[in-house]
This record gives structure tokens, sequence and C-alpha cells, in this order.
């Protein structure tokens, strides 16, 4: 029933329908209980509004990583109620996309694993009292969560999407301007619906109800133009009339989907985050790993977000929990409160674009561009600090390094954000050739550039994954456009983008890329280890960079005129963060 209408009643009437709706409750409850037995229900609760907790830097003494290796069990809080992450089936089974990764995690680990049923009310108090070592289950990393748990790298990211019907003919969400669109009240769908007008001033009329069924009843009757919710709800409710809906493609909040942990356990973050990538990354070339494998059969023709999961340099063959600490180490110093007093945000990493050879001189004057604007939302002055750019972070020197790749090797001593530039192999031939891929490269010459190491071994194993002989041609990055275009030695090039890129755009108009990435490197900022706070205002800083265009901006010398920056995952909450305001 729609809020509206039960408030538009004559009281007396309201109260009687109040009144039966309770006694149905009681009796339900009544019921359960003389059972004696928990019962995992499949059909999801009306959320309601929760208040939060204050409770804040719930801090560990030991990393939950010494549980694991003394039990061998690994104890899963999921919701068993939100399809497709996770669901008790009829047969007494836990199901569902998140289910399957986190009995791939105990798998790779050699333990047991326990799937323990929470609801949204209790699952983070579960997990802060040590019920269960992790969430997962569509647990959406939102920034108010920060300050009181830790959140692993984004192995899914969703939406808060709008569902519309086929015949209004609607392209995007900015069409609803002064239109009415519905929500489900105290859900995840009103915070976001209401956060996109205060951040766009999009006037909408928002209409409340109390389950989506009922708004989607009023959308097909025409009292409604579209309803906002999670895109897996919207799917999975309108299933059965696909035709008669769109969902429109504009996000109204992203949700990236991570797995929930205490507060500064650096270890248990490092250990799920190097398993994920190991679950990304376990496949011979040419083939789907076993993330991409388990991400198609939940969601099948979505696109994996690899930029919110990059994979780290060195992340090695299958994670041991030995292989991991088990004390909780933190950071000598904190670098925020320095800063709210005034303090110099100290910066190691950036170079002398001078002192460069041309193909690095661009990322040199990326790097020192954006800590600029970083600074300048922060407001707060820079100094740049030189030496070796990882000692002085670990040894307090300094606050935050550019240009790193992040490294498994290097996990000991720093931490690292989330991306903000990618690069990696790419293919580019002549725009009048129409080579797009290794399929139309049987017996032609591939051309790498002197200096790109490994190149030539790279692009004959992506050639041997298919069955297609390749010959090479080696060249370098100042003779290339001749090569190919002139003295036709060779039929594409293969190497980094960051050393095709310039050769690109000095021949304007004579060069065309696959779309396709063989390979994908991040840079990152190095920060110091367990510094959670710091780690999440450069995140927040990135990602409000990323969604008010700062990022592409600062990254146009190095990127295609087609293509976007790394889309990290934008955690839903505020632009403001410990005094910074990080908006624009």
């Amino acid at each position: 029933m729609k809020i509206s209408q039960l408030m538009s009643m004559p009281r007396h009437l309201a109260y009687s329908v109040l009144l039966i709706m309770c006694l149905i409750l009681l009796s339900a409850t009544a019921s359960i209980a003389q059972s004696g037995e928990a019962v995992g229900t499949l059909i999801p609760p009306t959320p309601v509004p929760i208040a939060e907790s204050t409770n804040t830097d719930i801090l560990p003494s030991t990393s939950t990583v010494a549980r694991l290796q003394a039990d061998g069990l690994l104890r899963v809080g999921i919701l068993y109620n939100e399809a497709p992450y996770g669901e008790y089936n009829i047969r007494g089974e836990v199901t569902g996309f998140d289910a399957d990764l986190a009995r791939k995690l105990a798998e790779t680990w050699g333990i047991e694993i326990a799937f323990v049923q929470v609801t949204r009310q209790n699952r983070f108090e579960m997990l802060r009292s040590g019920d269960v070592d992790m969430l997962m289950g569509a647990i959406v990393h939102d920034r108010e969560l920060d300050s009181q748990f830790e959140f692993s790298q984004s192995y899914h990211v969703g939406r808060q999407a709008m569902l519309v019907r086929s015949d209004d003919n609607l392209s995007s969400i900015f069409n609803l301007a002064n239109r009415p669109v519905g929500y489900v009240i105290g859900t995840e769908g009103e915070t976001a619906l209401n956060a996109w007008q205060n951040r766009t001033g999009v006037p909408i009329q928002a209409q409340p109800y109390l389950i989506l069924d009922s708004a989607l009843s009023a959308l097909f009757a025409g009292e409604l133009d579209a309803i906002v919710a999670r895109d897996s709800r919207l799917i999975r409710i309108s299933a059965n009339q696909p035709d008669a809906v769109t969902l429109l493609d504009d996000a109204i909040s992203e949700e990236p989907y991570a797995v929930a942990l205490l507060r500064q356990d650096v270890y248990m973050r490092n250990l799920v985050n190097r398993t994920l990538q190991y679950l990304l990354s376990d496949a011979e070339i040419g083939s789907r790993s076993t993330l991409e494998q388990l991400h198609s059969t939940y969601f099948p023709g979505e696109p994996f977000s690899f930029d919110a999961l990059p994979i780290y340099n060195n992340v090695g063959d299958t994670p041991q929990l030995s292989q991991f600490g088990t004390d909780i180490p933190f950071p000598q110093g904190y670098v925020i409160p320095r800063l709210q007093s005034g303090g110099v945000l100290r910066i190691a990493g950036v170079q002398d674009p001078s002192t460069l050879a041309p193909n690095l001189q661009r990322i040199a004057q990326v790097n020192r561009s954006i800590v600029e604007q970083m600074a300048a939302r922060w407001g707060v002055q820079i100094e740049f600090i030189q030496g070796d750019a990882i000692a002085l972070i670990e040894s307090g020197q300094a606050d935050l390094t550019v240009g790193i790749e992040p490294d498994w090797g290097l996990t000991a001593r720093v931490d690292f954000s989330q991306p903000y530039l990618l690069h990696g192999d790419r293919l580019m031939a002549s725009a009048d050739r129409n080579i797009r891929s290794f399929n139309e490269l049987r017996g032609r010459i591939v051309a790498t550039i002197i200096g790109d190491e490994g190149a030539r071994d790279r692009a004959d194993a992506w050639g041997g994954s298919i069955n297609v002989p390749l010959r090479f041609f080696e060249t370098t990055q100042e003779r290339a456009a001749i090569t190919i275009l002139d003295d036709r030695n060779a039929d594409v090039l293969y190497g980094d983008s960051l050393l095709l890129l310039p050769i690109y755009q000095f021949n304007t108009g004579e060069f065309e890329f696959g779309e396709r990435w063989y390979s994908r490197e991040y840079l990152t900022f190095a920060v110091p280890r367990n510094d959670i706070d710091f780690r999440l205002l450069v995140d927040y800083t990135l990602q409000e960079f990323l969604r008010d265009g700062t990022l592409a901006t600062v990254l146009a010398p190095v990127l295609l005129p087609d293509e976007s920056p790394p889309q990290m995952g934008i955690y839903p909450g505020s632009s403001t963060y410990l005094g910074f305001n990080l908006g624009r």
C-alpha cells in the first residue's frame, strides 16, 4: 500500500488497517518463536530506517587471520534474501554470486566455510561483535560505514537505477525533471535519489511506497513515470514483462560491492584483496579467470569492473593464510590531524619533466597536476620531497607518493590508493587497414618498440592463444609511424599505450586503436600503511575528481579523445570528510 493512501484515509479506518497489519505480524512472530528454531526467510522483509550506531573506530587487537589459522573455518555473514548475491533456496542451500565467491575464498585458503544468516539490521553488529569474520551479500561500500569498518576492493559495481515504461521513450534520467518517481521508503534508493537531486539540482516529484511491487503497479498504471531502486531488484521484479520496461543507462549512484571487515585489520584486508586479485588473474592468456566466469554466470552480458579491482604486480601463486601476519600494525602517526592543524602535504615521486625522456614527460606533468588539484581541494600547501619515494612514506618523511604501480612486494611497507591512470598493451594500426584485433593478424607483421621490454613475447602469446602465427619487426618510437605508414615494414604496432599514444597524436587521423586492452597496469598513490583515514581521503578525492570531470581534464594529455579515466567505483556518501570539502 502506498503511504500517502494510508495517510489520506479517515483516522478510524487507518487505525483499523494498522491494527490488522500488527496482528498479522504478531501472529507470524509467535509462530516462529514457538518453533524454537531460526528460520531462513525466502522473502525480503520491508526495509525500514535504522538509527546509525554511535560506535566508531572499533579497533581489533588481533587480526582475523589468527582465528582463521587456528580454527580452519571462515564464518561469512550473508543476507539470505538478496538475489542474485545471496539467497537461501528451497533445497536449504545458500546460493548467489557472493555466496559462490565466498566459497572460492575459503577454497583458496584451504579452510571450511560456514554461512551465517544476517539481516540488514544486525549484520554490522555481528561483524563488530565477532560472530562473523566478514560480511558479504550485496554489501555496498558506503562512506558512512568507513568510520567503523574496513572494506576490500570492489569485486562488482552495481547501481541505483531508474526503471521506466518502454513506450515513454525516455533516454536519460535528466528527462524526468518535474515528473513523478517512486521509491521504497527506508532503502538505498531513497538515499540515492535525495543525494542525486541535491547534487544535480534536477527537481523530481518523489513518491514513497512501502514495497517495490506497489511502485511497479503504479508505474504500469501511469501514476509514476519511473522507479528508482537497485538495478538487480528492478530487473528481478520486471522479469515477467521485460519488453514493457526499460532500465535507463544513467546511474543515480554507483554501488561498489565489497567484503566488509574489521577496521584497520590490514592483514585480513590484504588477504582478501590478494585473493580477489588472484581469482581475477588465474587464467591462461586468452581465457577467462575464475572471477570473470563467476561474474558472467550471475551478470550475463555485463562487463566486469576491472578498474575497481586493479591487480597489483607480483600477485603470485595461490595465497596462503601462513603468508599473512596476525597482529595489527598501527602507524606511528596519522596524516590527517597534522593537515587539519595547518600542516603541509609532503609529496614524493614528482619529477622534473625537463630531466626525463619525451615519453615520460607527460606522466610527470600529469602527476604534478593531480596532486596540485588535490591539495587545492584540501586547502593545504605542498612540499615536494626528493629521495626514495617508498622509503620516504615508510619512514614518515612523506605523506603521499605519486605514479606508483601497486605491488604486493611493497604492502608490508605502504598502502595504495585507488587507481587514477590506466595504461597497458594495445594494438594500433593504420586507419585504412581495418585491423582491430589479433584475429586479423594471421601471417602479418607486428611491430614492437625498442625499450618496451617483453612486448614481442606478450604479443606472441596472444597470437598463440588463438592459433594465429605472427611475424615481428622492431622499431623506435621516433620511426614507428614511418615503419607502418611509409615503409610498410609492419602491419600493426603493439605495445604499451603510453608509448603508442604520442605516435597516434602526432599523426592525426592516420592510426586507430583496437578496442581491447591486452594488459592493464595502473598508477596509484602510495600512502602510509594502515593510515585508513588518510587513504580514504585520497580515494574520496579521486572519486570526486572522476565525478566532476577534473580527472578527465588532468589526464587529457595521456588519454585518447574518446576514452575515460579508470572507472574506479564511486562510494556513495557525503563529499565532505573530516572537515575537508572534496566536491566542486
